[in-house]
Formats: C-alpha cells, structure tokens, sequence
C-alpha cells in the first residue's frame, strides 16, 4: 500500500522518491499546497472509487496519515 500512496503523492512534489518515507509531512517536507492537496484528494478518491472527505483530508499531516486515510476508505 505505502508504493501505491508514493506513487500518488509523488505527482505533486518535486522532491525524489528516496526523499519520501511515512514521517514525511505533505506541507511542510514535500512542499504541497493547498492546491495539490486538493488534487491528491480528487485522484485518491477516483483511484478507491470512492469520495474522500474534505474533512478526513484536512487532519492528513504525513504520509503515514495519508496511507491510514487510505487503508479506511478502502475497506469501506
């Protein structure tokens, strides 16, 4: 699951992949903005078939939170 989330979140950093681990914060270390957030949330959601919540995504800080946000839409 975590090369899944790694291949998602790597659209949307400029940073390499070696660069990326579960610690990772998505603002701050990977350099996303509000923007990216929002394309990570609509490409995840299309990726689970699913619609991710603005408010779930708003409490994903790491990549860790971002693999646990994953794993509980997709045994939805």
């Amino acid at each position: 699951m975590f090369d899944f989330i790694l291949d998602l979140v790597m659209k949307y950093t400029p940073l390499e992949a070696w660069e990326v681990d579960t610690e990772s914060r998505l603002r701050e270390d990977l350099k996303m903005d509000k923007s990216d957030l929002f394309l990570l949330r609509n490409e995840l959601g299309k990726m689970l078939e699913t619609e991710v919540s603005e408010e779930d995504m708003n409490e994903v800080v790491t990549v860790m939170d971002l693999l646990k946000l994953t794993e509980k839409y997709a045994k939805m």
